[in-house]
């Protein structure tokens, strides 16, 4: 029995669903809520396809190069110095963005969850410095050690998982059924808004970033790797069905209108829900499911791109080098979310956008170059050209609807 052999499966699995289900998973029923349930279910399902067709092109690619290569290998070897450097803006920029999301999403549930105390006192504390001042307090963390992060995010994982079994088995006792399929209004299409959501879908399937990692710790077997990308992945799109399914079928579509013109971000959707669902135990875990999902996106994402700017101008991994990587990864992104705090829905869609570039975009162009070039590898997605133009195709119309909908000619609720 080789080493790799010995590797469960299930963590692979577990790494794959980790990666993709978090807060950013609160945006769906928000952009969904003017194509509702029907259309929705069916976009979300041909997004997943696309998302896992994408990770084995990415598969693919990891193939030809020995076991730990990175995107940055890849991208150099195939795409020349401008794929680099594209593939490093991109993957700097998707992480920063989404820093920014969590650090929206920290201040809107800290704003809702202390309003009562503030309204019946003269103090007043802006959403921009609640988020700063909690996102700052996680960075602490990253900062102290890596070590750390991994103990507490374990937990938050555990919490996270407990939290959202107790609240969604009691919102599912709540639906309405039939507004799941209630009809659109005369003079609404749903079809029309399908478009603007299109590239949100995108980045809740963000598991391909997790390829070379699954490549190294499962060296090259196809099997384990395939599987841990499929059922990891399939355990998301389930988990995001369910959660479609109890936001809907609580939350009639217009009742989504306000939370939408309030910048659709996660302290409002959490707070409409809970009206609807009372007090009591089911209320009381859909909020902490809330807060454990954005601590641990925040410490992962925080702690993702602490690791590349250390490694990009090679700071020093002592407590004074550590101290400016932090201040470098998280001051940016907590200070513009200081001036801009209700920013959470628009920065997920720019995450959609970069996406899109660094993580379908380049390598459909490697694998694409590849296939030219008939090298022999030892994996090869099955289907040909035909089917690596699906996923680009599919993504790029994704990426252009999140453009179109930047500048308003998208329909939206």
């Amino acid at each position: 029995m080789t080493n790799t052999d010995r590797k469960p499966l299930i963590f692979g699995i577990m790494m794959t669903a980790g990666c993709a289900v978090g807060a950013g998973m609160f945006s769906i029923p928000v952009v969904a809520s003017g194509m509702w349930f029907p259309l929705a279910i069916c976009s979300m399902f041909i997004i997943w396809l696309v998302n896992y067709l994408s990770s084995l092109v990415i598969m693919e690619v990891c193939f030809n190069f020995p076991v730990g290569t990175s995107f940055d290998t890849f991208t150099s070897k195939l795409l020349g110095k401008i794929g680099k450097i594209v593939m490093g803006l991109s993957a700097g920029f998707l992480l920063y963005i989404l820093l920014y999301a969590y650090f929206s999403a920290f201040g809107n549930m800290a704003a809702n969850i202390i309003a009562v105390d503030f309204l019946s006192s003269s103090v007043f504390v802006s959403q921009g410095f609640l988020s700063l001042l909690l996102g700052c307090a996680l960075a602490i963390l990253v900062w102290i050690s890596t070590s750390m992060v991994g103990r507490i995010s374990t937990v938050l994982v555990i919490a996270m998982a407990i939290s959202f079994v107790i609240a969604m088995s009691g919102g599912l006792a709540e639906i309405n059924i039939v507004q799941l399929f209630v009809s659109a209004p005369q003079d609404e299409n749903y079809f029309s808004c399908l478009w603007a959501g299109l590239p949100y879908f995108m980045i809740s399937f963000g598991f391909a970033t997790m390829v070379p990692s699954l490549y190294k710790y499962y060296g090259k077997d196809i099997a384990k790797i395939k599987s841990s990308l499929f059922y990891g992945s399939f355990t998301a799109l389930v988990v995001y069905i369910v959660f479609i399914v109890v936001n809907f079928g609580i939350l009639s579509r217009s009742e989504f209108v306000p939370i939408n013109a309030a910048g659709g971000n996660i302290g409002n959707l959490v707070s409409a829900l809970e009206n609807k669902m009372g007090q009591g135990t089911i209320q009381s875990s859909l909020n902490l499911f809330s807060n454990f999902a954005i601590a641990s996106s925040f410490l992962g994402i925080g702690l993702n791109l602490f690791d590349y700017i250390a490694d990009t101008f090679s700071i020093g991994n002592d407590i004074k080098g550590r101290f400016y990587t932090a201040c470098i990864t998280f001051l940016p992104p907590g200070v513009a979310n200081f001036f801009f705090p209700n920013g959470f829905i628009a920065a997920i869609g720019f995450a959609g956008l970069v996406v899109f570039i660094g993580f379908f975009l380049l390598p459909f162009l490697m694998v694409w170059k590849l296939r030219s070039q008939k090298a022999i590898a030892t994996y090869r997605l099955s289907g040909g050209k035909p089917v690596i133009l699906l996923v680009i195709i599919v993504s790029g119309i994704a990426a252009i609807c999140h453009v179109l909908a930047m500048l308003d000619f998208l329909p939206k609720l």
